[in-house]
């Protein structure tokens, strides 16, 4: 547990390689977790927009109301991306505003897919952390 806190610290100040999800903040307002059904649809997202280019090494889920929408949480976590030095990749089956995926690489190879299923009440959010198979 501390091992991982350590490592998480380091990605976030930017001393380690990688893009690590514990070190990413919880979409504003969000709660933790999601149901079993949500969860297995963001995981068919993933193997979708990313036409099974990618392994899922760890997850944190979050649900978030209809006021947040996919625009800012994909922005937020395009922001700290960048001032890690981790560059944004296309996915092969991208749909934007239809498939709300996005996602993000490290030169390692390993990178954090950020995903959203809609619901009338808001969604649920995934960070992914993910090794693309072409690595």
């Amino acid at each position: 547990m501390l091992k991982a806190l350590l490592l998480s610290l380091l990605a976030f100040l930017g001393l380690a390689s990688g893009f690590d999800v514990a070190s990413l903040p919880a979409p504003a307002g969000a709660q933790a977790g999601a149901g079993a059904a949500e969860r297995q649809a963001l995981h068919a997202l993933v193997r979708d927009v990313s036409k099974d280019g990618v392994t899922i090494e760890s997850e944190r889920l979050f649900t978030v109301g209809k006021d947040l929408p996919w625009s800012a949480i994909a922005k937020r976590i395009d922001n700290l991306a960048r001032q890690r030095g981790v560059n944004s990749v296309a996915l092969p089956g991208a749909d934007p505003g239809k498939k709300l995926a996005q996602a993000w690489r490290g030169r390692d190879g390993r990178g954090v897919l950020v995903a959203m299923v809609a619901s009338p009440t808001g969604g649920t959010v995934a960070y992914f952390a993910v090794r693309f198979k072409d690595s």
